[in-house]
């Protein structure tokens, strides 16, 4: 039996050597996107914590549309909250999906277009003054 051994491949029962440069470029690379990744996500996490002191919207504004609708209603803070995140997401996987439709593009640079085919496509939300047809006039 061959428990706990290591399995060989190469003459006289040594490990098959592997091809050592195009595995260390593979290496790099892989450290590469990792680093990359966690930069990525660095950043995220600050425009996260930078958001949530300056909030997409704030909780006064919650409060105003609230007043707007029902006048004199309160809310829970709970549900101030839950609303605060459900906005933050918004915005969250708009501006994703757009930067992914800009690197689509082959652009560094995040455009109206992408905003609004997003919204159009997957939110069926027409913004005014923005839409397609008007895009095209």
């Amino acid at each position: 039996r061959s428990r706990g051994r290591m399995s060989t491949g190469g003459a006289g029962g040594l490990p098959k050597a592997a091809p050592q440069a195009g595995l260390n470029e593979k290496f790099q690379q892989r450290q590469q996107q990792q680093l990359q990744q966690r930069n990525a996500s660095s950043q995220q996490q600050q425009a996260a914590a930078v958001a949530n002191e300056s909030g997409v919207l704030a909780k006064r504004k919650i409060k105003e549309i609230v007043d707007q609708v029902s006048p004199g209603e309160r809310i829970d803070p709970e549900v101030e909250e839950v609303l605060l995140e459900i906005a933050e997401d918004f915005v969250d996987n708009v501006t994703n999906w757009a930067c992914q439709l800009a690197k689509h593009r082959k652009s560094q640079t995040l455009e109206v277009q992408d905003l609004r085919l997003h919204l159009e496509k997957h939110w069926a939300i027409k913004v005014p003054g923005f839409s397609e047809a008007e895009q095209r006039a």
